[in-house]
């Protein structure tokens, strides 16, 4: 599975940062968890559509351009 290859790359040392974006009411959160860095309460975003993307593009400005 790719989330474990990119797990394994990330712990490897590495200074990534994963943010899971999910869209849609078939998200599976379980696994966005899993395929983001930690804290996943600030590297997991849900919206319900495409639309929506407006509502968390100031987070995710934040967080991709923070250098953090």
């Amino acid at each position: 599975m790719e989330a474990d290859l990119l797990k394994r790359v990330i712990s490897g040392g590495s200074r990534t940062k994963v943010i899971a974006l999910g869209i849609g009411s078939g998200v599976n959160e379980d696994e966005l968890d899993y395929i983001a860095s930690a804290p996943q309460d600030k590297n997991v975003i849900l919206v319900r559509d495409f639309s929506n993307l407006t509502n968390v593009e100031g987070q995710l400005r934040n967080s991709t351009c923070s250098g953090k």
